[in-house]
C-alpha cells in the first residue's frame, strides 16, 4: 500500500491510498455493510461515491455455509464490490456487547481474513471500554500490542495491508503508549478503537482528546482511521484534528430509527419534518409525508440512501475546504449544529503546538473569523507566539500611538488612511520616533509595520458585541501582554478614541462603545502611570507627545 499526501489544512490531509490497481482519496468513509443482510446492496454503494466498504469477517466465519461460499469466491466477488474492502475481526461485537466469550482466536480469524482476500483486515484486538479501570485497560492495551507483534510474524498474504488498532480510551498515557508501540510495527493503516459509545453519548470533547493524543504520538506517514465515526456534522472537526479515514453503519442504523441526517441542525426524526432540507435524489423525489406512508423496508432504504448521499457530500465539501485552505471556517460553521461540538473545540487549545507545526505560512485567500471559536485557531496562536518571541520595537521609537481598528483593515479604511497620512506628514515630531499599533479583537495588537502582512491584513472578522464578551477580553489580555514585554521602549503613550468615523462607503458612524480600545485605560495607568492620555482628535494627541519632546 502506498499513501501519498497531496494537500493539508489544519491536521486534515488530502491523500491518495494506492493498493494494487485500486485507489481511494482521503479523507474518506468506509460504509459498513452486513455480509448478507443489506437493504442497500454493496454494489450500489459506488453510485453514492463509495470507493471502499467495511464488512465483518467474524460474522461470515460464524456461518459455516456463508464461510465456505466466501472462501470459494473471495470477498470481492461474494459482495459484488470492486472497490477496496476492509474486514473486522469480531472485536467490535466484543466491544459493543461486552461479550467476553468471543468464539474465535487471533490466528484463526486473521488467517481467514487473508484467505478471503480482504484488502484491509483488522487484527483481533481487545477494545478498551469507557468504564474500564486503569489496570483493566492497561492489560487490554498490552494484549493488543502483543497480538499485533504476533500478527506480523504470522502474515502470509502479501496482498493484504493490515489495520493496527490503537486503544486506551480515556486513559491518555495508555493511548500514548499504544500509539508509540504500534508505530514501531508495520501496519498500512492505524485505527483508533473504542469510540462508538462516546459518539453515541455526544462526548465529542473526549473523542477529540483521544484523537489528538494519538495523532501527536503516532507516525505521520500512514493514514489514521477512526472506528465508528458516522455523524456527518462531526466529520469536519475530526478531519481538522487528524482523522483520514472512518467507517460507520450509522447511515442505516439511524434510518431504522426514522432518523434523517442534516448538517445545519443535526439528525432529525422523520416525524418532525414537513419538508426535506436537501436536494439529493431521494429528497427531490419524495417528501416526508410520502416516505412515512411507505412500508418499513422501503422507508429505511430511502432514509439510508439520503444519509449516505449527505455523508459523501460532506466529505467532498471537506476535501474542497482543505484545497481552498478554509477548513477551519467550515468547522466553525458545522459546530453550531450542537453545543457539545462547540464545547469540543476548547480541546484544540491544549494542542496548539501540534497544530502550529502544520499551519501553512501563507494561503491563497484571507481568513474569516466569524465566531469567538476562531480565537482557538492555530494561526492566532502562531501570531501571538511570534509577536512575543520574535518581534522587536523599532530602535528609534519613543512614543506609542494606539489606534482602533474600524470597519475595514488599515489603509482600506478612509478614516485610518487619513490618520496615517497625518502621522507620516507630521512636522513637529520625527516620524521614526512614533510607533503606531492597532488594537484588534482577534490578534490583540498589530504593529503598523505588520498590518499588511498575512494573515493580519488579509482577514475579515466580527467585532465585540459587549464589554464582557470573549473578543473584548481577549484583546485586552493580549494588549497587556504586549505592553508588559515592550514597556521599556516607550517614554509616553497616546490613545486615539474617535467620536465618529467614516466607513468604507463614505458614511459617518458613531464609534463603538464596545471596541476594546475603550478598555485600555486601567492597563495604561498601571504601566505608564501619568505618561499616557486618551484623545478623540489625532492632532491633539500629536501635540501631547510634542510637548513632552520639548521639555
Amino acid at each position: 500500500m502506498n499513501y501519498e499526501i497531496i494537500d493539508v489544512d489544519a491536521l486534515g490531509r488530502i491523500g491518495k491510498i494506492k493498493f494494487g490497481s485500486r485507489e481511494i482519496i482521503t479523507p474518506n468513509i468506509f460504509p459498513v455493510v452486513h455480509p448478507y443482510k443489506n437493504i442497500i446492496k454493496p454494489k450500489e454503494l459506488k453510485s453514492f461515491g463509495a470507493q471502499c466498504l467495511f464488512t465483518n469477517a467474524y460474522i461470515i466465519y460464524q456461518n459455516a455455509q456463508i464461510r465456505e461460499d466466501v472462501l470459494k469466491k473471495g470477498i470481492h466477488r461474494y459482495l459484488n464490490f470492486d472497490g477496496l474492502i476492509a474486514t473486522d475481526c469480531g472485536a467490535f461485537q466484543q466491544y459493543m456487547y461486552n461479550n467476553h466469550n468471543l468464539n474465535i482466536d487471533p490466528d484463526t480469524i486473521e488467517k481467514f481474513q487473508e484467505n478471503i482476500g480482504s484488502d484491509f483486515p483488522v487484527i483481533l484486538d481487545v477494545p478498551v471500554q469507557l468504564n474500564d479501570d486503569y489496570e483493566t485497560a492497561k492489560t487490554k492495551v498490552l494484549t493488543t500490542i502483543t497480538r499485533a507483534k504476533d500478527n506480523i510474524k504470522r502474515r502470509t498474504n502479501k496482498n493484504c495491508s493490515w489495520i493496527g488498532p490503537i486503544h486506551g480510551s480515556k486513559h491518555f498515557d495508555l493511548l500514548k503508549l499504544s500509539s508509540i508501540e504500534m508505530s514501531k510495527l508495520n501496519f498500512g493503516i492505524y485505527a483508533i478503537g473504542g469510540l462508538v459509545k462516546a459518539f453515541l453519548d455526544y462526548r465529542f470533547d473526549l473523542t477529540l482528546k483521544i484523537l489528538l493524543t494519538v495523532k501527536k504520538n503516532l507516525v505521520s506517514n500512514k493514514p489514521l482511521h477512526m472506528f465508528g465515526l458516522g455523524l456527518p456534522q462531526f466529520f469536519s472537526l475530526a478531519v481538522a484534528c487528524g482523522c483520514d479515514l472512518m467507517d460507520s453503519a450509522a447511515y442505516i442504523l439511524f434510518a431504522k430509527e426514522n432518523r434523517y441526517f442534516t448538517l445545519a441542525t443535526g439528525t432529525k426524526k422523520l416525524e418532525d419534518l414537513e419538508e426535506f432540507p436537501c436536494h439529493c435524489p431521494i429528497c427531490c423525489k419524495y417528501n416526508p409525508k410520502e416516505i412515512k406512508k411507505f412500508d418499513e423496508k422501503l422507508r429505511v432504504e430511502l432514509l439510508a440512501k439520503h444519509n449516505l448521499y449527505l455523508s459523501f457530500s460532506e466529505l467532498k465539501t471537506i476535501r474542497q475546504a482543505i484545497r481552498n485552505g478554509n477548513l477551519w471556517e467550515l468547522v466553525e460553521q458545522r459546530i453550531r449544529n450542537h453545543p457539545n461540538l462547540i464545547k469540543a473545540t476548547e480541546v484544540i487549545k491544549d494542542y496548539n503546538d501540534l497544530f502550529e507545526i502544520y499551519e501553512k505560512i501563507y494561503k491563497k485567500h484571507g481568513r474569516l473569523f466569524a465566531s469567538s471559536e476562531s480565537l482557538n485557531r492555530p494561526i492566532i496562536y502562531r501570531y501571538e507566539k511570534k509577536l512575543k518571541i520574535n518581534y522587536r520595537v523599532p530602535k528609534e521609537a519613543k512614543y506609542l500611538i494606539i489606534l482602533p481598528e474600524l470597519d475595514v483593515k488599515g489603509k482600506n479604511s478612509p478614516t485610518i488612511k487619513k490618520w496615517l497620512e497625518t502621522i507620516n506628514n507630521c512636522m513637529i515630531i520625527p516620524r521614526e520616533s512614533l510607533h503606531v499599533v492597532f488594537i484588534t479583537e482577534f490578534y490583540g495588537v498589530i504593529p503598523l509595520e505588520l498590518s499588511e502582512l498575512y494573515p493580519m491584513g488579509q482577514c475579515e472578522s466580527i467585532i465585540s458585541s459587549a464589554k464582557d464578551d470573549l473578543l473584548y477580553k481577549n484583546s485586552l489580555e493580549k494588549f497587556e501582554e504586549f505592553i508588559k514585554n515592550n514597556l521599556e521602549y516607550y517614554q509616553k503613550c497616546g490613545v486615539l478614541i474617535p467620536e465618529k468615523y467614516i466607513n468604507q462607503f463614505g458614511e459617518i458612524f458613531d464609534f463603538s462603545k464596545n471596541n476594546p480600545i475603550q478598555g485600555l485605560d486601567y492597563i495604561l495607568k498601571s504601566k505608564f502611570e501619568s505618561k499616557f492620555s486618551i484623545f478623540n482628535n489625532l492632532q491633539d494627541l500629536l501635540h501631547y507627545i510634542k510637548d513632552d519632546k520639548n521639555k
